[in-house]
């Protein structure tokens, strides 16, 4: 019922409207607040690392231009380290290269027992008060190095805090670097790792002359990178920020969470840290798990100018970032709260819609409720078939409404709607009635004009066989003859009012279970003694499964008859007659079975076969045309189905559906 399936169907949808409404400015509201709570943490957090970041690189580059002013004086002390340099370099004039050579490799040699504890005694070309000098030098801050040394114009060792260093140091870059061909120039190494564990930079600053103008030697100190961890260590965002010091190349020097090298910076963050001042991106990918970080950095200038070398040839920036889930959980325990207010504040308002929805929707429930009963009422109507037997007042059915709106109007407009119908159901039953009483008559007179018809002829026939036997002159076999014709005439008239009875009284069906295959047997019995004419062929089929029919089989086997005899009469010439049954539904429901009769006769017209279950209609010179009136009537009588499926020139095809008991 398609009515009782969309009830409350406007309650919902009003309650639905109003959770539209509801929640679609709470989602916009929601997605804005989501956007500008973003870019705002974005502008503050990224400014805020940034400043992180600038102080960073700020420290670090303090740091390394104090250690390398600190080593410059040193190098530029004249009565200790330039001396020393100056004396060193002064024991090679008076040679050849080849001798210098020699001796360099000699000391080397001499130097490396020495290192090795061969030599007990420290080598006499060791500037000792130089040595002395430079480990007072180194004592001030001997937790922060790891080794001071000073060399010559050849990069020999003039003297070494620790003897851990080799003799020749020439070859070696920082030596060059700091050398450069006796130009001078300040290099500092990128951090390396010495040992395990232990990780050192690099800082050589050449001696220069007494005027200042060339370099005679090199001085290099070893500095740990524990003093610039300091400066990275300091950094604390939140529970997991923290700050790095990386190159150019994208590796982490300085990293409080992972190992040196343990990680690359990925391309794409490099090109966007790769800048000149200092700024804030957005991450995709940190190199630490974190996607869309907000990244703060710098770049680190040292005040001194360094060789194109130093720093491995990169450049150093400060690095500060944060896990993106820390970064941005204000902004969801914003949208969080806001989200559950707005929650809150939608379910009050579909309470409140579904009670108002239930104010506006009763009295459009209480008109679809009475205009279903309206409904079902009439179709219980139409489906009695007569409106004496089921006629019902819709008095009843009328309804109230007091809304003082369009809701009034319409309860105002069913109730004269009701009314009316009223009016016209009983202006239909009068009508039926008048129409019955008419149709009574017609068929009366239908049936006594086919009557009269079917009687005249014999009676005319009846009469003038009697005026033969009345007559003398007659022989015996004439009168015989006769007589034979009028026994056939009356049985004629005999056979016809038998078709008139049966069909003006109606007799209900008495059903029984009967066996499909006795029922035809017997159909078939009698329809082969009426027979007359050309031969035909039969051919029955009855499927193994078919069950039993609960039907009356007289009734039932007269409409097979029926339909027998028209199938004979439509093949004059003979030909084939197919009887088959089948049975149809599904296990646990009542099962059907269906009997085909099929016959090669000359099939029935398009226009003729709409009426062949016509009271008294009939293509044929004689017959009553009440014979499949008749069958479909005792068929549907019995709970069945009839239909005729024919081509004119090729045959007809009877289709009946006969009910079966339950499986």
């Amino acid at each position: 019922m398609e009515l009782s399936r969309s009830r409350r169907g406007l309650q919902k949808k009003f309650v639905a409207s109003l959770l539209i409404v509801g929640f679609s400015p709470g989602i916009v509201a929601l997605f804005a607040t989501y956007l500008y709570s973003i870019q705002t943490i974005k502008t503050s957090i990224g400014g805020s690392f940034q400043q992180i970041a600038t102080s960073t690189a700020r420290r670090i580059e303090v740091m390394i231009d104090d250690e390398i002013d600190g080593v410059r004086q040193l190098a530029a002390t004249p009565f200790t380290v330039r001396a020393s340099v100056e004396a060193s370099n002064g024991s090679y004039r008076s040679e050849d290269p080849q001798a210098i050579r020699a001796r360099l490799l000699q000391r080397s040699a001499q130097w490396e027992r020495y290192r090795g504890g061969e030599d007990r005694f420290l080598p006499s070309y060791i500037n000792r008060g130089t040595l002395f000098y430079i480990r007072d030098w180194y004592a001030v801050r001997a937790g922060e190095y790891q080794n001071l040394l000073v060399t010559d114009a050849r990069g020999a060792l003039v003297a070494s805090v620790a003897p851990t260093v080799g003799y020749l140091h020439g070859d070696e870059l920082w030596w060059r670097e700091a050398f450069a061909d006796g130009r001078g120039r300040l290099y500092v190494s990128d951090i390396y790792k010495q040992a395990a564990g232990e990780y050192l930079l690099d800082i050589a600053v050449p001696v220069m002359d007494r005027t200042g103008k060339r370099a005679i030697g090199v001085v290099k100190l070893e500095l740990r990178r524990a003093n610039l961890m300091k400066a990275i260590m300091e950094i604390k965002v939140g529970e997991r920020g923290h700050g790095m010091l990386l190159n150019t190349e994208g590796t982490p020097l300085i990293c409080p969470v992972l190992p040196p090298k343990a990680h690359l910076i990925n391309d794409p963050l490099m090109r966007q840290l790769m800048q000149t001042t200092p700024g804030w991106v957005v991450a995709e990918d940190d190199a630490h798990g974190g996607h869309n970080s907000i990244v703060g950095y710098a770049p680190i200038r040292f005040v001194h100018p360094l060789s194109e070398s130093s720093l491995g040839g990169h450049q150093w920036y400060a690095f500060v970032r944060q896990d993106p889930d820390e970064t941005y959980a204000p902004v969801y325990t914003l949208l969080r709260t806001v989200g559950m207010i707005g929650f809150g504040m939608v379910t009050a308002l579909a309470s409140l819609g579904f009670f108002l929805g239930r104010l506006f929707v009763k009295p459009i429930l209480m008109l679809q409720e009475q205009a279903d009963a309206i409904r079902q009422g009439v179709q219980d109507l139409a489906s009695a078939g007569r409106f004496d037997r089921a006629l019902r007042s819709t008095a009843e059915r009328r309804v109230t409404v007091r809304t003082g709106d369009e809701l009034e109007s319409l309860a105002l407009a069913f109730n004269q709607m009701a009314q009316a119908l009223d009016e016209s159901l009983k202006t239909i039953r009068n009508q039926e009635n008048e129409l019955l009483r008419k149709e009574k008559l017609a068929s009366v007179g239908q049936l006594l004009a086919a009557l009269a018809h079917d009687i005249k002829n014999p009676l005319g026939v009846i009469r003038s066989s009697a005026q033969l036997v009345l007559d003398d002159h007659q022989s015996e076999a004439v009168k015989r003859e006769v007589a034979q014709y009028v026994i056939e005439e009356v049985d004629r008239l005999t056979n016809r009012i038998n078709h008139f009875l049966r069909f003006a009284r109606q007799k209900p069906p008495e059903a029984r279970p009967v066996a499909v295959k006795a029922l035809l047997e017997a159909a078939l019995q009698e329809w082969r003694a009426l027979g007359a004419g050309a031969s035909i062929a039969e051919e029955v089929r009855i499927a193994s499964d078919v069950p039993d029919l609960m039907v009356d089989p007289d009734q039932v086997k007269e409409a097979l008859v029926n339909l027998l005899i028209n199938a004979r009469e439509a093949m004059p010439q003979g030909g084939t007659l197919t009887i088959t049954a089948s049975m149809e539904g599904k296990s646990g429901a009542p099962a059907t079975v269906v009997v085909r009769i099929v016959d090669t006769g000359c099939g029935i017209s398009p226009e003729h076969l709409k009426q062949i279950f016509d009271p008294f209609f009939t293509t044929k010179d004689f017959g009553t045309g009440l014979g499949l009136t008749n069958a479909k009537r005792l068929v549907e009588q019995n709970g069945g189905q009839l239909a005729i499926n024919s081509q004119e020139g090729k045959g007809t095809e009877v289709v009946l559906r006969l009910p079966a008991p339950a499986r």
